[in-house]
């Protein structure tokens, strides 16, 4: 949530991105904790292996071809 309140107030590109996907992923987390959602027995690996990668990626990839800042009219 820090991330999406982040983005609106400093404009950085990465924090819109990050916000959501981060919640996504603490939505999937507490759904494989509740037994919802099933990813085998390697489920928590695998989820915190998306998340690292993910948010890494999310963090310097968008920044690289858009820039750092969202443009304000």
């Amino acid at each position: 949530m820090a991330c999406i309140v982040n983005g609106l107030r400093c404009g950085r590109i990465h924090c819109y991105l990050t916000g959501p996907f981060l919640l996504l992923m603490a939505l999937a987390a507490l759904s494989y904790g509740l037994g919802i959602l099933h990813l085998g027995g390697n489920g928590w690996n695998l989820l915190g292996l998306i998340t690292l990668i993910g948010s890494i990626a999310l963090c310097f990839l968008p920044e690289m071809f858009l820039g750092k800042y969202r443009q304000r009219n």
